[in-house]
């Protein structure tokens, strides 16, 4: 599952993301304009905080 997919999905704004995993909202933002790809502390949070449905390679565009 792509990040895009996960917010629309969950119905969460790139806003309430960023407030739910205490990260900064441009930061959030060029992850979902594909501007930038998370560090690994970051991608750790997206994985844990999406149950496992938005991983790193997701980022890179693997299917598994």
């Amino acid at each position: 599952m792509t990040f895009n997919d996960f917010l629309k999905e969950e119905q969460l704004s790139i806003a309430r993301f960023a407030r739910k995993l205490d990260i900064c909202e441009s930061t959030v933002t060029k992850w979902k304009y594909n501007d930038v790809i998370p560090r690994k502390e970051e991608m750790l949070k997206i994985y844990e905080f999406t149950n496992k449905r938005v991983s790193p390679n997701d980022f890179y565009g693997i299917q598994e």
